[in-house]
């Protein structure tokens, strides 16, 4: 198959951040600690910075596949024949890892046959598997999308992804304005029909064309950052604040700006069109990291498949679930991410030379 770099690069970012998400989700005390601590503001801003990740592989899912003129049922048995096989094996893996160690399943249900069946129809043995339930419900859908995207107007799939921004992004705000400002509970629109995870699938196919310079890439990197930190950092600051107006204006700002500005899905399309430009550089494609991006990014199924096997053990070693010291996590946790990405990376790579077992891996 001949590879796309910028297909491959983005691969390749989005399993990393992946891994940082699990591993920053579980640092200075977990998800569920409070604002008021430097370890938690850390651990929240590598989250936040990571949280592309998952729309990132969507969009480029989307890119790839909504150009396709296949009937759906060639295109099931070629799509699902790729991911059913080694998604059901992981599952039996982490199932048996977790019996052996004396774990249940997530919802501290006993490991027997019967219970492991419905775990795997349930998404109940790993969080991180949600993905691949997702993955599903999207290549069932793409054969109808394709056939959609393929005869729209540019003017009909801009204003489709206008009406998608609005309801993911907008709409909200404006409940919250109407709430508040006139005392309506809610504006009961029903978007509904316009899919948080099928707009970015369609995103991807719209965006898949689009560059932009080297300049304005530097920019766009520049606010990626920025608007990523904006709602821990407005978080942390109403949290250790004792003034009222400080309060004031970080609720206005996190409830009327932050939660447009640095919304998932605005985030989301300004790396993707970041990392896209970056692929299509041609120094930095046949640069030595060029060639490594490459090297990594047909294992970055098998990664995110298996990376959960590390990730606790790892964390529990490393001492980071409890609260310690902020520079303890600021060090931490992009360490312990490249150490788990190169930990599940390599054995991927092993599994991928040993013929019996590629179907883990393919």
């Amino acid at each position: 198959m001949n590879r796309v770099f910028w297909i491959d690069l983005i691969r390749v970012v989005g399993a990393l951040f992946v891994i940082a998400i699990h591993v920053s989700g579980r640092a200075a005390g977990g998800y569920e600690t409070s604002g008021e601590t430097l370890t938690w503001l850390f651990s929240r801003c590598y989250h936040e910075l990571s949280h592309v990740a998952v729309p990132l592989f969507i969009m480029i899912s989307g890119a790839l596949l909504l150009e396709r003129n296949d009937e759906p049922l060639p295109f099931y048995r070629k799509r699902f024949g790729k991911i059913l096989m080694p998604f059901f094996a992981w599952c039996c893996i982490y199932l048996f890892c977790r019996y052996i160690t004396g774990q249940r399943l997530q919802d501290e249900t006993l490991i027997t046959w019967l219970s492991s069946v419905g775990a795997i129809l349930s998404r109940n043995i790993s969080g991180h598997f949600w993905f691949m339930y997702l993955l599903i419900s999207l290549y069932l859908a793409a054969p109808f999308l394709a056939v959609f995207v393929r005869n729209a107007s540019k003017n009909t799939l801009f204003v489709f992804f206008a009406l998608w921004l609005f309801a993911v992004v907008f709409y909200p705000v404006v409940n919250n304005v109407a709430k508040e400002t006139w005392g309506i509970e809610k504006i009961d629109f029903r978007f509904e029909f316009i899919s948080y995870w099928v707009g970015f699938f369609i995103a991807g196919y719209i965006l898949k064309g689009y560059t932009i310079s080297k300049r304005q890439i530097a920019i766009a990197v520049i606010l990626w950052f920025f608007l990523s930190l904006a709602n821990p950092v407005n978080a942390y600051l109403q949290a250790v604040s004792s003034e009222h107006t400080v309060v004031s204006i970080c609720s206005f700002l996190g409830t009327y700006v932050f939660s447009i500005t640095s919304h998932q899905s605005v985030v989301s399309l300004l790396a993707f069109l970041v990392l896209r430009s970056l692929g299509e550089i041609s120094s930095f494609a046949a640069s030595r990291f060029g060639q490594l991006i490459s090297f990594i990014a047909p294992l970055t199924f098998g990664v995110y498949l298996s990376h959960m096997l590390f990730v606790l053990p790892v964390m529990r070693v490393a001492a980071l679930e409890s609260d310690t010291s902020w520079l303890v996590i600021l060090c931490g946790i992009p360490i312990l991410t490249i150490l788990i990405y190169a930990a599940s990376g390599g054995m991927i790579y092993l599994i991928r030379k040993v013929r019996y077992l590629k179907f883990l891996a393919p």
